[in-house]
């Protein structure tokens, strides 16, 4: 197979109309292998939970949106509307409703990133636009729709946070070394695999693997007109067929992590074999057949915060819409807590997966604890508008209007500290967070009882 041409005309043309829209796509179907393993590996490290709450503290989010709204532009029909346009077909193809701000940044370098966690927005620089065509474009496009789809917008802020720190600090201080050994180089490495789920979420948008592997082949190339009409795709696809980092000896473990150590993406040719090995494997024809799986958005809080005021017919659903309201303003700054509506999918699919057959087609999720950070392999703690859930029980719920009492476990060795809640036993992996989903349970009981339950 080695030798196969890719299926797929050339690349050359406008962006092209048909593509299959992806109604509600999940990231968990075009995840890469590598990407949860390494997020997972990446919540483990020593200090990785204190630099989230520092780097909160000095809301790095607001910075960076702020450095971005002052000095590139927002394109819209009115502003470079052919790539505004693009932007939108993207948006519908893979169903990602409303579609995130898209900017121009001006930068001869073929490149684009995502950030804004509250509010993600994607930026092109003026190379990449100039660099491309507009299916080129496209796929660029929903490469960075990928990154929001899955959830790596957070991490990704994180890590040019840190790089940020770096550059001031100098990685040769005992301080600036520290970090670089370990949370830095844990956060480029969950990058680089990040990398390779956006790949393919760029193929999806585009729809021609064709077109997806030039865009690799550019970024390896460079820009430049001359060297454009000159390239070779199929002579690019024989090189990263044959490239086989880890095979016959050519680069062991060792010398590949020393020589990536610095990097945030992987090598181009390297995301060439990846992508066109995800190809080959028949994962991506089976999507665009519908063989995928759907996001559960129908379940989360999405939109405006239920009027605290209002009071629909049904009591109950007017003591939800209480509890959802002081639930999330208990836990909208608490870390390691997903707060609705913007919940990953990632942890909010392995949580719905138990706990699907218990909601109720009204109730809404609020918030969800992914206790994988704790290293357990669990998912964790759910909140909904009316009730609390524990994956270790998720079909034994208790409702807000049954609790009475909240017993505080301190934890230890053995046991991490938690809240035992009428015989539902809750674990978390701080105190404070502990502390925190209790004053949210408190509050969710309070909506509908009336009064706080005992905490003892």
């Amino acid at each position: 197979m080695s030798g196969e041409a890719i299926a797929g005309g050339p690349s050359n043309g406008g962006a092209r109309a048909g593509r299959v829209r992806l109604e509600k796509i999940s990231s968990q179907s075009f995840e890469h292998e590598a990407d949860r393993a390494a997020l997972e590996a990446l919540k483990k490290t020593v200090g990785f939970d204190q630099l989230m709450k520092a780097i909160s503290r000095l809301g790095a989010d607001k910075i960076w949106q702020v450095i971005n709204e002052s000095t590139n532009i927002r394109l819209s029909e009115r502003q470079v509307g052919s790539i505004f346009e693009i932007h939108r077909q993207v948006a519908r193809t893979l169903d990602l409703d409303p579609a995130p701000p898209l900017y121009l940044q001006h930068d001869v370098r073929l490149n684009a990133y995502t950030s804004g966690v509250d509010a993600p927005f994607i930026v092109l620089t003026s190379g990449l636009v100039e660099g491309m065509t507009d299916d080129e474009i496209a796929c660029v496009i929903g490469h960075e729709m990928g990154h929001i789809l899955a959830g790596h917008v957070l991490y990704g802020m994180v890590a040019r946070s840190i790089g940020l720190l770096l550059s001031i600090v100098g990685d040769l201080t005992p301080m600036g070394g520290m970090i670089k050994l370990t949370l830095f180089s844990a956060l480029q490495y969950w990058s680089r695999c990040a990398e390779l789920t956006a790949d393919r979420c760029g193929l999806l948008a585009v729809q021609d693997p064709r077109v997806a592997l030039s865009v690799e082949m550019k970024l390896a190339s460079g820009p430049g007109a001359r060297i454009a009409r000159e390239l070779d795709l199929d002579a690019f696809m024989e090189q990263a067929r044959q490239f086989e980092v880890d095979d016959g000896g050519r680069l062991d473990r060792f010398w590949r992590a020393v020589l990536e150590n610095d990097r945030s993406h992987p090598w181009p040719v390297v995301r060439a074999h990846e992508l066109d090995r995800w190809v080959r494997a028949g994962d991506y024809q089976r999507i665009l057949q519908g063989q995928y799986q759907r996001r559960a958005r129908s379940v989360i809080a999405s939109g405006a915060r239920p009027d605290s005021g209002a009071t629909p017919g049904d009591a109950t659903e007017g003591m939800a819409a209480v509890a959802e309201l002081a639930i999330g303003a208990a836990l909208a700054r608490t870390y390691g807590v997903h707060v609705a509506p913007r919940i990953p999918e990632q942890p909010l699919h392995l949580a719905l997966g138990a706990y699907a057959d218990t909601l109720e087609p009204t109730e809404r999720v609020v918030a969800l604890y992914d206790r994988t950070l704790s290293g357990h392999g669990d998912k964790g703690v759910l909140l909904t508008d009316r009730r609390v859930c524990s994956s270790a029980r998720p079909r034994q719920g208790v409702c807000f209007r049954d609790v009475r009492q909240v017993k505080l476990a301190s934890g230890g060795l053995l046991a991490d500290p938690g809240l035992e809640v009428e015989g539902l036993d809750l674990r978390f992996h701080t105190r404070a967070i502990r502390d925190a989903f209790a004053a949210a349970l408190g509050e969710g009981v309070r909506a509908f009882r009336g009064e706080a339950p005992e905490v003892v």
